[in-house]
C-alpha cells in the first residue's frame, strides 16, 4: 500500500514537483509547468538518483491554466487523477490510458471548451459512450460532457454520480432508465433549460442538492419507490408548478423545496400525493411551502 500525500517526500525535477514513495517507487505529480505546448503527454516515469519511479497520479490543481494546451494524453501508468487537477480553459481533447480506474466531472470542470474523450478500449474500469463517462459495467454514470439538449441515460445505469451534469447550459430534458436507483450530489444542479423531471419506478434515493437552482424546472414526478428525498434536492427552483410524490409513505422534507435565493418561491406550485396522505402533508409545517396539496388523482396527465 502506497504512502499518503503527507508521507511522501517532495522531489523537484525541472518544472515538475513530484511526491515520491521510496518503497514502492511510485510518483504523483503535485505541480507541473508544461510551457506553451498545444499537445502534451504526461510523463509515465521519473528518474531519481538512478532509480525509476512510475508516475501514477495527478494531484489537485497540478496544472494551473496552461493557456495553450489543447490536447492531453494520460498514460497507462496513471490510476488516479484528482479533482481540479487540470485547470485548462482551452483543453479540447483527452486520451485516457488503460490504468485510470475512476474519473468524475470535477477533474475537468474548469475546462470549458468542447472536449473529445477517448478511453483505451482495454481499460477495465471506464468507457466513454455518447459523450458520457461510464464505469465499464455500465452501472455508474461518472461524468457527462454532452451539449445535446435531449439526453438519454443508457440502459443499465444504476447511479448517476455527483455533478455529472452540473452547470450544463444546454440540457432541456432527460430520459432515465428503469435501472436507475440513486443520484449523487448536485448531479443536475444549475441546468437552466431543464424543465421536466420524471424518475422511473425503482428509483430510491437522492443525495444533496441534486436539482438545485434549476430556474425553469416546472414539472417533477417522483416514483412510489422513492425512500429518501435528500437534502435541498429541488431547492431554489422558483418556477415549479407541479410536484408529484407517489411514495405510499410520507417523506421527510429535508429542506428539499426550500427557497434560499428567492423571496417568493413556487407561488403557483401544487403538490400531489396519495389521497390517504394529503392531510398529513397539509398538517406538516415543513411542507407549508406548498400552498396547494392535492391527491394524485387530480394531477396533470393522470
Amino acid at each position: 500500500m502506497g504512502l499518503d500525500v503527507y508521507s511522501r517526500r517532495k522531489y523537484k525535477q525541472g518544472k515538475f514537483v513530484y511526491l515520491l514513495d521510496d518503497e514502492e517507487k511510485t510518483a504523483w505529480i503535485a505541480k507541473g509547468h508544461i510551457g506553451r505546448c498545444r499537445r502534451y503527454r504526461l510523463p509515465d516515469h521519473v528518474m531519481v538518483e538512478g532509480e525509476r519511479y512510475t508516475v501514477e497520479s495527478v494531484e489537485m490543481g497540478a496544472f494551473n491554466h496552461p493557456r495553450t494546451l489543447r490536447h492531453l494524453v494520460i498514460p497507462d501508468t496513471f490510476n488516479y487523477v484528482d479533482e481540479w487537477a487540470f485547470l485548462c480553459n482551452n483543453l479540447r481533447s483527452v486520451y485516457i490510458g488503460k490504468g485510470l480506474d475512476y474519473l468524475d466531472s470535477w477533474t475537468f470542470c474548469h475546462c470549458n471548451k468542447p472536449r473529445i474523450f477517448r478511453i483505451d478500449k482495454d481499460n477495465p474500469y471506464l468507457k466513454y459512450e455518447n459523450e458520457m463517462v461510464l464505469s465499464k459495467d455500465g452501472k455508474k454514470l461518472l461524468a457527462a460532457y454532452t451539449k445535446c439538449p435531449h439526453v438519454i441515460i443508457p440502459k443499465g445505469v444504476e447511479e448517476i454520480k455527483g455533478i455529472a451534469f452540473l452547470d450544463n447550459q444546454y440540457l432541456e430534458s432527460v430520459s432515465f432508465p428503469k435501472t436507475l436507483r440513486k443520484m449523487g450530489d448536485n448531479s443536475f444542479g444549475n441546468c437552466p433549460k431543464l424543465h421536466r423531471v420524471v424518475l422511473p419506478e425503482g428509483f430510491e434515493k437522492f443525495r444533496v442538492q441534486c436539482f438545485l437552482e434549476n430556474m425553469n424546472l416546472s414539472y417533477v414526478d417522483l416514483p412510489s419507490t422513492l425512500t429518501d428525498l435528500g437534502y435541498m434536492t429541488f431547492a431554489d427552483c422558483p418556477n415549479l408548478e407541479t410536484v408529484i410524490l407517489r411514495s405510499p409513505k410520507k417523506l421527510e422534507f429535508g429542506n428539499c423545496f426550500k427557497a434560499y435565493l428567492h423571496d417568493e418561491p413556487m407561488v403557483n406550485a401544487k403538490l400531489y400525493v396519495p389521497e390517504n396522505l394529503v392531510e398529513q402533508y397539509r398538517q406538516d409545517p415543513d411542507w407549508g411551502v406548498f400552498k396547494h396539496i392535492l391527491p394524485i388523482e387530480e394531477s396533470p396527465n393522470q
